[in-house]
């Protein structure tokens, strides 16, 4: 299904080379008898793309148009092997369903705030993922490790996924992959419309950078990742099965130079010469669009209808001329567009127009470069007002046309390039009433006033460049990867290791410090749902089981719980992240220890207290404050324990939980600054305890106990922030200990030695561990 080709320069195996992949390849192929040849298509990605070929060279990777036998495909691909380009072939039914039945029909409306104009089957959703499956195949054949992979737009979103499960399959795990996104991501209130949200989103999630035109674009992106995977979202990243994705705003540009060049040849003086007779006394408006109903076509023939109609002393003296170049003619919601923008046509030049005067002149059609430049050069205004858009180049390419007239831009605020193009007019293009005095506006505007603008216009447009925009996106790739890199140097805890160095302590004990939540147990939404599973209780018996072993649970829970979860299993127990811990039965076996606990003496059953006094009166301060806020965050509790407060807000919002946890926060800063207390931001809690005591403390405390024996194995598991103390408490104090081993659960920046994935990992480690004798 498959064919690949890789470029000529491609470089040595130890060289990371670029691979850009698209939906299509740039070309248009054309055979003449039984040889083929290919020439340059247009477009914006094209365009973009051709400025960063300048700055580094890359393998273009794509789509072809069309389905082709055997045998054409093999001069195919030596011709496109020539040209730093590879194929991937598509039957014809997949290519129609997958680009126009799902891209076009569920994603771009979706994407582009047009959720009517969806129609979702599940034979489109089926070639969807069929295409993106034959451009991984395709690219595994291509890849070397230590390669660039840069994915471009919506037609690709399960790629980096199925790209880096074939990698890893292979072992290329160097392989770095981008992702980048050329039209608006919608609010999470529309996105999570889409049927297969899930999959898209866990799609690109594979990647190591998303790119976005927009920080909005991104924000709405970061949000649908905790509204509907539920996952931990920062500004600029992703946490997703263990990794940081990174997220990023790179705003694209255009080739600046191209249309200067153009402005000096004779060709486009000639044209401008003979426009500039034709409108000669008139001042000339340009919109420039494709005929798509998010370009706002009808809306800006609305708004000029209007600007005549206030303004009756412009008539005959401005002209709108409006380029549309053809879209999809063949899909019924288009033919209506046309239609309705047809019928707009006649009617403003009926009531407008006369014989000497035509106050729309209306091209629907493609025209070349030289005609398209020379119709920038000639004109006073850029109208833009699209509905929504991803980032609209038309406004870098009219402001790079402008050098000698300084034409003012009135640009919608729908379109993503308004948050770049300071020196703009900014409207909402759904008010006709707002465009007309915009280009009003800007008709009037002092040559002074207009000039000053175009600075600022052209200074962004000439700096923010196409080869910018590709070079800024691989270089935070290739820092990204770096960053990646050496976190990935972090070893996998693998059963070897564990049961290798638990098997070498043959004199001294063994002990084992394991934290509960999110290492022995996935995190609950609620503290009494958290109770083991039976594996993990039979895992931990087995484990207390052994000779010479001490085995601890740590967790936030309260002594009650732990108590009545671990009943009959001789593991020791620390509650409430070290407030209070009791030994395991065993240690009271053993000989030479320094028993005496640190601090309070122990209670009946065993447990000792590490704080002597608290004085209940923070209690009182702190209650009513949780309390104003649980009131006022559906679905947020309070858990009282012994000594610790805690506020969870997992089962809340997640936006709006966050933002009420940060505020409290501050709120209890403020009013416990007096108090001996510590105020922690958890795992979806904020919680309140007495200070200095932690897990690290327990553990001091603990350690303390059992001196006099030899530690001759030490083992410490967790997932949180709380049990980075431990490690570095581990790594500093007991670095003498013939076998340590620190290990945290999920990848990431640590004290620990090592990390294992997830819970069922852990639990399979212990297993193994408990399997030993």
């Amino acid at each position: 299904m498959a064919s690949t080709s890789s470029s000529d320069n491609a470089q040595s195996s130890d060289t990371a080379h670029l691979i850009v992949v698209s939906n299509r390849l740039p070309v248009t192929l054309a055979q003449n008898g039984s040889e083929w040849s290919f020439k340059l298509s247009s477009g914006g990605l094209v365009s973009a793309l051709s400025g960063l070929k300048r700055e580094m060279s890359f393998t273009w990777v794509g789509w072809p148009g069309k389905d082709f036998g055997t045998s054409d495909r093999v001069k195919i691909d030596n011709l496109l092997r020539e040209n730093s380009c590879g194929a991937v072939y598509l039957d014809d039914e997949t290519a129609e369903l997958y680009y126009n039945g799902f891209a076009n029909s569920i994603l771009w409306p979706l994407f582009h705030y047009h959720p009517g104009e969806m129609i979702f089957e599940e034979a489109a959703w089926d070639a969807y993922q069929r295409a993106n499956r034959a451009f991984a195949e395709a690219l595994l054949d291509m890849v070397k490790d230590g390669d660039l992979v840069w994915i471009q737009d919506y037609h690709l979103m399960l790629l980096p996924r199925m790209l880096r499960g074939l990698l890893d399959a292979r072992g290329l795990t160097g392989v770095k992959i981008g992702w980048f996104l050329h039209t608006p991501f919608p609010s999470s209130e529309l996105y999570r419309i889409l049927p297969v949200r899930r999959s898209i989103l866990e799609g690109v999630l594979a990647a190591d950078l998303l790119g976005f035109h927009t920080y909005d674009y991104a924000r709405h992106f970061l949000s649908s990742c905790t509204r509907i995977l539920g996952l931990a979202t920062a500004p600029t990243s992703v946490e997703a099965e263990g990794r940081t994705v990174h997220v990023g705003t790179f705003p694209i540009g255009i080739d600046p130079g191209k249309f200067a060049e153009a402005l000096q040849t004779d060709t486009v003086q000639r044209r401008l010469s003979e426009l500039e007779r034709r409108f000669d006394g008139a001042r000339v408006v340009v919109g420039v669009d494709r005929l798509d109903y998010i370009k706002g076509v009808p809306q800006k023939f609305l708004a000029f209808e209007h600007f005549l109609s206030e303004h009756p002393e412009h008539v005959g003296h401005v002209v709108l001329v409006q380029v549309a170049v053809p879209s999809r003619g063949d899909v019924e919601e288009y033919r209506q567009l046309i239609a309705s923008v047809n019928e707009l046509v006649g009617r403003i030049n009926g009531r407008f127009g006369t014989v000497e005067y035509t106050p729309i002149h209306f091209l629907h059609k493609s025209v070349a470069f030289d005609e398209l430049v020379s119709l920038y050069a000639v004109s006073d205004v850029c109208l833009i007002t699209s509905t929504r858009d991803g980032m609209n180049l038309v406004s870098y390419e009219y402001v790079a046309s402008q050098q000698a007239r300084h034409g003012v831009l009135v640009l919608s605020e729908f379109a993503g390039a308004a948050q770049s193009l300071n020196g703009a007019l900014i409207v909402n293009s759904w008010n006709i009433e707002e465009v007309s005095d915009a280009l009003h506006q800007a008709l009037a505007m002092a040559p002074a006033q207009r000039e000053a603008n175009f600075n600022l216009l052209y200074k962004y447009v000439n700096t923010h460049t196409a080869a910018y925009w590709g070079v800024s996106f691989i270089n935070e790739l290739k820092r990204v990867s770096q960053a990646a890199d050496e976190l990935a140097q972090l070893p996998q805890l693998t059963a070897q290791v564990a049961q290798t160095a638990f098997g070498a302590a043959t004199q001294g004990l063994r002990v084992l410090m394991l934290d509960y939540d999110g290492t022995l147990s996935a995190t609950r939404t609620i503290p009494d749902f958290a109770r083991p599973s039976p594996q993990t209780l039979r895992t931990l018996r087995r484990l207390a089981e052994l000779p010479r072993t001490l085995v601890y649970v740590v967790s936030g829970r309260i002594r009650a719980h732990m108590e009545r979860w671990f009943e009959g299993i001789d593991v020791g127990l620390v509650a409430e992240h070290g407030l209070f811990y009791r030994h395991p039965q065993a240690v009271g076996q053993l000989q030479g220890l320094t028993q005496g606990p640190q601090g309070p003496m122990q209670d009946a059953d065993g447990w000792t207290c590490l704080v002597e006094h608290t004085d209940p009166q923070w209690r009182e301060t702190v209650l009513p404050l949780f309390q104003h806020y649980t009131e006022r965050t559906p679905g947020s509790f309070i858990e009282e324990k012994e000594v610790d407060l805690t506020w969870h807000y997992r089962n809340t919002d997640p936006e709006f939980g966050l933002w009420q946890a940060n505020e409290l926060k501050i709120n209890l800063e403020r009013v416990l600054s007096h108090w001996p207390l510590t105020i922690v931001n958890g795992n979806k809690t904020v919680e309140v305890r007495p200070s200095q005591v932690d897990k690290a403390y327990a553990l001091r405390a603990i350690i303390g106990n059992l001196a006099g024996a030899q530690l001759d194995f030490v083992m410490s598991i967790g997932d949180g922030r709380g049990d980075e103390n431990v490690f570095a408490f581990l790594n500093t104090e007991l670095k003498a200990t013939q076998e340590l081993i620190t290990c945290t659960v999920g990848r990431k920046s640590t004290q620990a030695k090592y990390f294992l994935p997830n819970v069922d990992s852990v639990l399979a480690i212990l297993s193994k561990l408990a399997d030993s004798s």
